[in-house]
């Protein structure tokens, strides 16, 4: 068998790193190359859309930089793409810069797979972001990523059924303000500082209900992260939390009064019909529920999928408990620089780039999501009139991040568990017997992350 030397040896593993999309390097015409992972695949319109980004970043530092972009798409579950970084982190072959949901950054930071971007990010750009958005992206007193976009969920209503129902006079009479309590025919005067109660959202569940003859709303059944994404909200705004906010502790907090009040509450939706656990494949969409709960995705499929379906509809908050506010969910995709990049300073430059104003408004474009720059939101006209400024204005007045914790995935699968246990299963079981139970469970998981 004929040997390799050392020298050649070391030219092949160089190889090797640099096809498996290993950090950045500097070759003999004195550019730096930089290597960026994104979890979409390249023929969809945001994959396209983070192509034209790195086109002009090329363009922007020609002679300087020359960035090139992986496509790894996701698949059902985040399986894919976040296997691809773990198995890129043990053989040192992870990117310069790559995209991660912005609820891992504290894991990412914790595990090693991201630097911190605070010595890179200046102030200004840091203010920039909206609050939720930069929380997302913070562990430790660092900063770890940088936010793409935004979102948030809503309940989403159908005007023709609801004027149907007796609950606003017609189609066109039929925004937040003008819906009407059932229970004394009055508007309610909804707003966003002025959301509706537990009780008023009941009532117009329950007419809704009654005159269709079927559920009212179609909510989350499916044990994933939309749960935790679109069902927290309902804890927050009743006064209650999932886990401390060092994302350690869990006791006395998953099991609050507050929490078991609030998923009493949801519980009530599922066990009074009024909402369902095995829902109709789009059923909002195609008129048969006149709710439901979903995320700002939604609006783009209303508008070109189903707009002779249901040609007037509008969003709203999620019912407040106990504090009286909305509090609205947040969060999504975010650029990191790896522990990988030889050039971090590069690196971080390129993250920046992909989340500039410009970007931001390029990417959401393709998306739909809210910019999560303030500068970004300015030049945008399309968050400034109809449901996407309900929705701009719903996540800047309440945007809530969820738990920044190392042990995030061990949080949301608790959450999820709860969440499915106490509406799913048809016994009906007590809530605080189940949020006990998993209280204990999740508090010996969050221990070892103590250690």
């Amino acid at each position: 068998m004929k040997k390799i030397g050392l020298g050649s040896l070391f030219f092949v593993l160089m190889l090797t790193l640099f096809a498996c999309g290993g950090g950045s390097s500097q070759e003999d015409d004195g550019i730096t190359r930089l290597n960026l992972w994104v979890h979409i695949a390249h023929d969809t319109l945001e994959g396209r859309a983070y192509g034209r980004r790195i086109d002009a970043f090329n363009e922007e530092y020609e002679g300087e930089y020359e960035a090139r972009i992986e496509y790894i798409p996701r698949g059902g579950g985040g399986t894919g793409y976040e296997d691809r970084i773990n198995a890129a982190l043990t053989t040192g072959s992870l990117p310069d810069v790559i995209s991660l949901d912005g609820p891992n950054t504290a894991a990412y930071a914790r595990s090693n797979i991201l630097v911190d971007l605070m010595p890179y990010i200046s102030e200004e750009s840091r203010n920039d972001f909206l609050p939720s958005a930069l929380d997302q992206g913070m562990y430790d007193g660092g900063l770890y990523s940088l936010a793409i976009q935004e979102s948030t969920t809503a309940i989403y209503y159908n005007k023709t059924m609801y004027a149907n129902a007796g609950l606003c006079d017609d189609v066109d009479t039929c925004e937040m303000e003008d819906i009407k309590d059932p229970r004394t025919g009055e508007a309610m005067n909804l707003s966003l500082e002025n959301p509706w109660t537990y009780e008023q959202f009941k009532a117009v569940a329950e007419a809704l209900r009654d005159h269709f003859d079927r559920e009212a709303i179609s909510l989350p059944t499916g044990q994933d992260e939309m749960i935790t994404y679109a069902i927290a909200p309902f804890i927050w705004n009743n006064g209650g939390d999932i886990v401390s906010e060092d994302g350690l502790d869990a006791r006395g907090i998953l099991n609050s009064d507050e929490n078991i009040e609030a998923f009493t509450f949801l519980q009530s939706l599922f066990t009074e019909g009024l909402a369902t656990d095995v829902p109709t494949d789009n059923g909002f969409y195609i008129g048969h529920y006149p709710m439901m709960l979903d995320g700002i995705w939604g609006v783009p499929i209303l508008e070109l999928t189903y707009a002779e379906e249901i040609p007037h509809w509008g969003v709203m908050p999620v019912p407040v408990g106990q504090t009286g506010e909305v509090v609205a969910s947040t969060g999504s995709w975010a650029f990191g620089v790896t522990v990988s990049s030889r050039n971090q300073e590069a690196a971080a430059l390129l993250a920046e780039w992909m989340t500039s104003t410009e970007s931001t408004n390029h990417i959401t474009g393709a998306t739909g999501l809210i910019p999560a720059r303030y500068s970004a939101l300015e030049e945008n006209e399309a968050f400034d009139s109809g449901v996407r400024e309900t929705l701009r204005d719903l996540l800047v007045l309440g945007g809530r991040a969820r738990p920044t914790s190392v042990a995030y995935p061990e949080i949301t699968d608790a959450f999820q568990r709860v969440y499915i246990e106490i509406m799913v299963t048809r016994n009906a079981p007590d809530p605080e017997t189940v949020l006990n139970q998993h209280t204990e469970a999740l508090q010996t998981r969050l221990n070892r992350h103590s250690n």
